[in-house]
């Protein structure tokens, strides 16, 4: 199983990212299908698709670029 980083945001999604491969996979350095959260990391914003759609539900706390 191959580790991951988990973002947990404030809307309740997460995302993923890829943090170090598994024994097998670092042989042929492509990652495998089973994911093991390594860490998770909890985010005081919500994710990007959030703050688009419903900016009023989740107002930005940090200053994003027009």
């Amino acid at each position: 199983m191959c580790q991951y980083y988990a973002h947990a945001f404030t809307c309740k999604h997460s995302s993923y990212t890829f943090a170090r491969f598994c024994r097998p996979a670092s042989l042929i350095q492509k990652p495998c299908s089973k994911r093991q959260v390594w860490q998770t990391i909890r985010l005081d914003d919500a994710c990007e698709e959030c703050l688009t759609w419903f900016p009023d539900r989740y107002p930005c706390r940090r200053p994003r670029y027009q």
